[in-house]
């Protein structure tokens, strides 16, 4: 057997130098947690989700499916509201916003590869809104635009309307 040979330090080297001999000792240890920890969280997570997490990402899945097909997606619709006309104020606004194209699950080029959805048309978006003279229509329209295109319909209307356009359409405020 080889024999170690003992290096006296001064006490200013042993200082400095300890993290070095660490690193020279456990080197694989260090770099297999670095690589396993995000791993190891994910897998974690995963197992950790709750029931109601896990319903509601089936329940997005199985709409994002559903929204695929036009037939599928008309008996998506008629399950908040049979009403013809919130169908067609939900299509309308999703265009006129733009968000026909960028739902929830497009892709990040769709800016590239859909430039009309770059640009929303206020004036048709306001008509589109105004169409809405019941309080009790507003529940059903904002359902509709998230079967279309998975997204808040308030939320958008903030973002991509003007306040001063967004006073005009009290009941969506």
């Amino acid at each position: 057997m080889a024999q170690r040979e003992i290096v006296n330090r001064t006490k200013s080297q042993a200082n400095t130098v300890w993290l070095f001999d660490f690193l020279q000792k456990y080197w694989l240890l260090c770099v297999g947690i670095i690589v396993c920890y995000p791993l190891l969280k994910k897998w974690y997570a995963k197992f950790t989700q709750d029931a109601e997490e896990k319903a509601l990402e089936d329940a997005e899945k199985d709409l994002k499916i559903a929204v695929s097909n036009p037939m599928t997606k008309e008996i998506e619709l008629n399950k908040i509201t049979p009403r013809k006309e919130v169908h067609d104020i939900a299509e309308s606004l999703a265009v006129w916003l733009g968000t026909n194209k960028q739902t929830k699950d497009s892709p990040w080029y769709t800016w590239i590869t859909e430039p009309f959805s770059n640009f929303e048309n206020e004036k048709e978006t306001i008509n589109e809104l105004l169409k809405v003279k019941q309080v009790t229509t507003v529940p059903l329209v904002i359902g509709c635009y998230y079967v279309i295109t998975r997204r808040d319909l308030k939320a958008d209307l903030k973002k991509y309307l003007s306040t001063s356009e967004l006073k005009k359409v009290p009941l969506f405020n």
